[in-house]
């Protein structure tokens, strides 16, 4: 089994690019997708695809808290399903360099581990990397294959290909559409031995990350908005820190007659259509997060839920006083 890591910040666009890489090359994959917190929408999104096998893991970073439990994981995927690639997906907050170093502890005959590839986003690189810049650079700085992603501001682009030739000038830059990448490109990856990268031990220490623990994750079931333009609203809202510092946002959910999936990385955010069939969850990475505000936006159906109930007992309540006043005035 060779194993392939695919690292990134949050949002960088890493599941799009595991999707990619699996069409295009046809392999027998399983996706080892390390989602933060209670944040499974990827992984959703992966299970979806009928050619993608996913194993997934919610409960710590495998960089660190949870790192015993991912070198577990790989073996017993190795023994298993024994599938000819792993693709590791690791959560967004992860330092490579770690990931890399606690792999190299189950590497023998049947496990073989491959270049890894970072994937930085053009827009939002510069305030991912002022907000957890250690993370953001042993990121950039381990990997064998920097991928610049969401192409299309020029100045963004350069400046997000300078950094990474300046932080890992060793690493392969590859800053073109991924649809206009050759298959052979992309057969590469999957070839690439991990002597093709030397800078895979690049801040591998034994602490746990701080950056980490700081963030949180809140994720919403059933959730709804009224229109199109109600999420249009919202999702400006959530940018401009209405509701805490919001490094991510993500989800599915109905607005009126249609389904709506959302994204939001930073400031910018996007909206596209989703399948009816998708159950609504949303999903909230950040610091400082507004969780009851996040609550009666989102589900709007538990507020009022917990209106109606909160009015009948109060309703009944003063019917009690009235009733206990009545006798009084009896006796």
């Amino acid at each position: 089994m060779r194993v392939l890591v695919v690292s990134g910040f949050l949002g960088a666009g890493k599941t799009t690019f595991i999707q990619e890489l699996v069409h295009r090359t046809g392999k027998d994959v399983v996706i080892y997708e390390n989602e933060y917190g209670e944040a499974d929408v990827d992984a959703r999104r992966l299970r979806a695809d009928s050619d993608i096998k996913v194993w997934e893991s919610a409960e710590n970073c495998i960089c660190c808290s949870g790192r015993q439990d991912f070198a577990t994981s790989v073996l017993t995927i190795s023994n298993t399903l024994d599938p000819e690639y792993l693709i590791v997906e690791p959560t967004g907050v992860a330092r490579l360099g770690r990931v890399m170093k606690n792999l190299v502890q189950v590497v023998w005959e049947r496990i073989e581990l491959l270049a890894p590839v970072t994937i930085v986003d053009a827009g939002a690189w510069e305030a991912q990397r002022r907000n957890a810049p250690e993370v953001f650079d042993d990121q950039v700085g381990s990997a064998a294959t920097i991928v610049v992603s969401k192409l299309g501001v020029i100045g963004a682009e350069r400046a997000a290909m300078g950094l990474a030739a300046e932080l890992n000038p060793s690493a392969e830059l590859v800053a073109s559409a991924w649809s206009e990448l050759p298959d052979e490109w992309w057969a590469s990856l999957l070839t690439r031995g991990l002597g093709c990268s030397s800078n895979v031990d690049a801040g591998a220490g034994g602490k746990e990350d701080p950056e980490a623990d700081e963030l949180e994750t809140m994720a919403l079931e059933h959730a709804s908005l009224p229109t199109l333009g109600h999420l249009a609203w919202v999702l400006d809202a959530l940018s401009a820190g209405v509701f805490g510092r919001l490094d991510r946002a993500k989800g599915a959910l109905p607005c009126g007659n249609q389904w709506l999936r959302f994204d939001l990385v930073e400031r910018a955010w996007a909206i596209t259509g989703a399948d009816e069939a998708e159950e609504a969850r949303c999903v909230f990475i950040g610091r400082d997060l507004y969780r009851s505000g996040l609550r009666e936006v989102f589900v709007p159906a538990l507020w009022r839920d917990d209106a109606e109930i909160h009015h009948e007992h109060h309703h009944e309540h003063e019917q009690g006083h009235d009733h206990r006043g009545h006798h009084e005035k009896e006796r």
